[in-house]
C-alpha cells in the first residue's frame, strides 16, 4: 500500500524549453523535474533537483538557473553561474522574519535577474538573490500562532505589464503597490497606505 504512484504537489511551474520542462514541489518528496514528455508508465522517471518537502520553484529562462526551495523558506539557486542560498535575512537587532510554510519566491517577467521572496515583508534582489532589500513593511500584524507560522505573505504577483507593479496576499488581506514597494495599501483602499520599510 506504501507504493502507490502518487504525489502531493505544493506547486508546479514550466521553463520555455523545447520540449518544455515541468518542476514541482511535493509534499515530504523533494522537487522534481521531467520533460513532458516523461512516460512514467514505460518507467520513464523525473530526477530529483530539491529536497525536503519541495516548494516553489523560479525558473530563469535565458539560462536555466533554477530556484528550488523546502519549508520555512530554505532556498537555493543552482545554474552555470554557480548557486547558494537564497534567503533574506533580519537585519541586526530587528525582529525576526517569519517565513511561511510554503515560502512564495518568483522571478520578475521583466528582468529575470529579479527576485522577489515573501516573508512576512516582501523582499525584492536586482542580482539573483545574492543581496536584498526589504520594500514592503510588515505587511501582516495577524497574533495567530503555530508551528506553521502566522502573519505571513502567502502569495506574490506582479504585472506582466508594468514592472512595480506588485500584489502580495497575507493571513489578512490582500495588498498593492503601484510604485515597486514604496507604498501598499489593500486594493481600492481609502485609507491611508503603509509606508515602506
Amino acid at each position: 500500500l506504501d507504493r502507490q504512484p502518487v504525489g502531493q504537489f505544493y506547486s508546479v511551474n514550466v521553463d520555455m524549453a523545447e520540449p518544455y520542462n515541468v518542476y514541482g514541489g511535493l509534499q515530504d518528496n523533494g522537487t522534481l523535474k521531467g520533460s513532458s514528455r516523461t512516460r512514467w508508465e514505460r518507467g520513464e522517471d523525473w530526477s530529483v533537483i530539491g529536497g525536503g518537502d519541495g516548494m516553489q520553484v523560479a525558473i530563469d529562462d535565458r539560462d536555466k538557473t533554477v530556484y528550488t526551495g523546502y519549508q520555512f523558506g530554505f532556498y537555493n539557486r543552482s545554474g552555470p553561474d554557480g548557486g547558494g542560498e537564497v534567503r533574506p535575512r533580519e537585519k541586526l537587532k530587528e525582529p525576526a522574519l517569519r517565513y511561511n510554510w510554503n515560502t512564495p519566491v518568483m522571478l520578475s517577467t521583466h528582468n529575470q535577474d529579479v527576485v522577489y521572496y515573501a516573508a512576512n515583508k516582501l523582499f525584492r534582489s536586482f542580482d539573483k538573490g545574492k543581496t536584498w532589500s526589504a520594500i514592503s513593511p510588515d505587511l501582516s500584524t495577524s497574533r495567530n500562532r503555530g508551528n506553521v507560522p502566522y502573519a505571513t505573505i502567502t502569495t506574490i504577483s506582479e504585472s506582466t505589464k508594468q514592472f512595480g507593479l506588485i500584489w502580495a496576499g497575507t493571513d489578512e488581506g490582500l495588498f498593492r503597490s503601484v510604485d515597486g514597494g514604496a507604498r501598499w495599501a489593500p486594493p481600492n483602499a481609502r485609507h491611508r497606505p503603509r509606508g515602506t520599510a
